[in-house]
């Protein structure tokens, strides 16, 4: 074994410890320190280096801002079901500050507080795209990002709310089974779209296959007067209840992740789109 490997099985050896002993301190207090005995880490490395190019490859599908991380996925689906995109978009140590805050106003500053880092990661996530279909979305998300940097927050969130809107029709008219009777429909596409719930044991793929999805069910969600309006972003409120409470610095930084998340991921996996030029 090369030194580069042994310290690659090292890490994972020592993931696993860790993972063992945050499940017991979780029933168990004081929680205990775990420590294997060295002749079962030797009979795990053994065990675990076939594995190794696996784990590889699964890191590999990962979208980049994830890959070689060690990121709490469990916590990422409940923080993504909230309305948060996380897939692409932000940098890991943002998703990391986003996964520590506490509560809807903790994550709207750790947004607001990461702004260059986040339009930094949109930036270098747009670069990316290069499917010439999406050309035209791309160059509008750029200007979203040249608007967040000149503080024009509110037409940033209403132009990425609208390429986000455009994308996911594209995706819905060329998947025939997202539509109603080959009409477009908001409840039928959430109803469509890959899912996966935290508490599911989902493989690595499914998980993989609803990362961009998550975030649509909150995104999606309805209101109607007399309810207030939704102080997270909401494409229903952006579009029809455009005023303070909605449109906001975070809010705006929320659609324009959102709306990067969806455009990278389309042309990393090469979805089909239908899109009117």
């Amino acid at each position: 074994m090369t030194n580069d490997f042994d310290a690659r099985l090292a890490e994972i050896l020592g993931a696993a410890t860790e993972n063992i002993r945050r499940t017991m301190a979780a029933s168990i207090r004081p929680a205990p320190k775990v420590e294997l005995p060295m002749p079962l880490r030797e009979a795990l490395a053994k065990a675990v280096a076939p594995l190794l190019p696996v784990l590889e490859r699964l890191d590999a599908m990962m979208p980049e801002n994830w890959r070689g991380q060690r990121l709490d996925y469990r916590d990422m689906i409940r923080l993504m079901q909230e309305g948060v995109p996380l897939a692409w978009v932000p940098p890991a140590d943002v998703i990391r500050q986003l996964l520590a805050a506490d509560g809807v106003s903790s994550r709207s500053k750790v947004i607001d507080d990461s702004r260059p880092e986040i339009l930094a990661s949109c930036r270098e996530a747009l670069a990316e795209v290069t499917d010439i279909r999406l050309a035209a979305q791309r160059e509008l998300l750029e200007e979203c990002v040249r608007a967040i940097e000149k503080g024009m927050f509110s037409s940033a969130q209403a132009l990425a709310a609208n390429v986000w809107d455009t994308l996911m029709r594209g995706m819905a008219f060329a998947n025939p089974e997202w539509l109603t009777k080959g009409r477009w429909s908001y409840r039928q596409i959430k109803r469509s779209v890959p899912s996966v719930e935290a508490e599911e044991d989902a493989a690595i793929g499914e998980f993989r296959r609803a990362a961009i999805f998550l975030p649509l069910a909150k995104t999606l969600e309805e209101f109607f007067h007399p309810q207030p309006v939704p102080p997270s972003f909401n494409r229903h409120a952006t579009a029809h209840a455009a005023g303070t409470v909605q449109y906001t610095a975070s809010n705006a930084m929320t659609a324009l992740m959102l709306a990067v998340s969806v455009l990278r991921e389309i042309d990393d996996q090469a979805y089909i789109v239908r899109i009117h030029a």
